[in-house]
């Protein structure tokens, strides 16, 4: 059945409209265009839903955040905007709405698939553990993109252990700029706008826990990043 799905701004995109749930028991079903919406924001992320359009897929991945990605030419690609995949949920509705429209895709790595869920391929965290291994500061030179994620590896460890205001006791100011410096190497913005306005109090780690680990996963936005930039950048890395 094909159906044709009328946009907010009155423009309509035709496809098939299935969503997954991989953790109920009713698994696959199609929907109809009128119920959407209400569908969308009334699914539990909880069981892991996959919404599937004109060959686009929306991961509702918790009650606010989704992912959105798609195959083309055997190659995973996922969707980034403001330097993360990670996106409001929200936003995933209108993609669902027109899938057609020019999108920035980037390749992925080459996924293993758990229950509607993707788990870290070995390569990022074999990387990660490098990076933790290392102290960038005691480092004469190293990949850059592998001196970027240890500075940024070790504020996250001692922001989650400590609190985010934790390198202004026990780093030096040109330290504090390269936490910054690799946040902006990876695309996330955010993270350094929020290392740029540390407060010698607790004020700030609430915020930094929100943002760094979306997902509910430790890290999950610097390992997203950390995929895009090892298959945008492999020459940064060794």
């Amino acid at each position: 059945m094909r159906h044709r799905i009328a946009s907010p701004d009155g423009l309509q995109t035709r496809g098939v409209i299935r969503l997954r749930l991989y953790r109920a028991r009713e698994r696959q079903r199609l929907i109809d265009p009128a119920d959407l919406e209400v569908t969308y924001f009334a699914v539990d992320p909880e069981t892991k839903p996959v919404f599937e359009h004109d060959g686009v897929m929306v991961w509702v991945s918790d009650p606010d955040h989704c992912r959105v990605e798609r195959r083309v030419g055997g190659r995973d690609l996922h969707l980034v905007e403001s330097g993360t995949s990670v996106l409001p949920r929200a936003r995933g509705l209108e993609i669902l709405r027109a899938p057609g429209a020019d999108y920035r895709w980037v390749h992925s790595l080459d996924w293993r698939w758990g229950a509607g869920e993707y788990l870290d391929r070995d390569r990022v965290e074999a990387t990660v553990d490098r990076a933790l291994d290392m102290e960038p500061w005691a480092v004469p030179e190293g990949p850059v993109g592998l001196m970027h994620l240890s500075y940024l590896m070790w504020f996250h460890n001692g922001a989650m252990a400590n609190g985010a205001a934790w390198p202004l006791d026990d780093c030096t100011v040109e330290q504090i700029a390269a936490f910054a410096a690799a946040a902006t190497y990876f695309g996330l913005d955010d993270i350094a706008d929020l290392i740029g306005r540390l407060e010698p109090d607790d004020a700030l780690s609430h915020e930094y826990w929100d943002l760094s680990s979306p997902f509910g996963e430790d890290a999950s936005l610097i390992r997203d990043a950390l995929r895009c930039q090892l298959v945008e950048a492999p020459e940064d890395w060794g």
